[in-house]
């Protein structure tokens, strides 16, 4: 049986990033920019911008934590695109 690790509906990938951040673990992540794109590095910034909580990667990548999907194979309860 195929199974996948999510994290709960209305829920944050914000503390496991945090996490990321800190150890200075490289991070693959899924998020939406009118359409799934992927992107991987090591986090060197987290910072709110315009009201919303944002990553920045070391390829220079911001992304804004709300349109995560996946973050190191772990899954938004909504994404169903695999």
């Amino acid at each position: 049986m195929d199974t996948r690790e999510t994290i709960p509906t209305g829920g944050s990938f914000y503390d496991l990033l945090l996490d990321l951040y800190k150890q200075q673990k490289n991070t693959s992540v899924l998020y939406d920019d009118n359409g799934i794109t992927r992107a991987n590095g090591l986090i060197t910034e987290m910072f709110e911008k315009e009201g919303k909580q944002w990553v920045r990667l070391s390829d220079g990548a911001e992304i804004r934590i709300d349109t995560l999907q996946a973050v190191n194979g772990i899954f938004s309860a909504g994404y169903s695109e695999c």
